[in-house]
């Protein structure tokens, strides 16, 4: 999977043209240390303006789109963990219900209210 596919995946899903490769971002579960799930790297300025992201479990065959509206999360350097103005998210694939930011220097973030779908391939 990769993410021009997975976009497509999903707009035909939602039967609309509303993702592109630049308001998207897109992730594949991967290993991180003893745990698995989806690695997000957000510029702070990119909170300002709509985002798209696409969660890809090839295990599952399932692609989960998230969406985060304009400045819908405030302050967004005290809620992540921050390298050089980009927020450094790890949302853990193990239990994908709760979709929640676990990296150390967070605040735990529950991406949940910003699930617009889940998209079978």
């Amino acid at each position: 999977m990769n993410k021009s596919l997975a976009i497509q995946i999903a707009n035909e899903s939602l039967r609309l043209n509303l993702l592109n490769e630049a308001n998207t971002q897109f992730s594949q579960v991967v290993r991180y240390v003893s745990d698995e799930g989806w690695w997000l790297n957000i510029p702070l300025a990119n909170f300002r303006k709509e985002n798209h992201f696409l969660l890809c479990n090839e295990k599952a065959g399932m692609i989960r789109h998230l969406t985060i509206k304009a400045n819908h999360i405030l302050s967004p350097a005290t809620k992540f963990r921050v390298k050089d103005g980009v927020a450094d998210i790890f949302i853990s694939a193990a239990n994908p219900k709760k979709l929640v930011d676990v990296l150390q220097g967070g605040s735990k973030y529950s991406f949940n209210k910003h699930l617009v779908d889940e998209h079978r391939y």
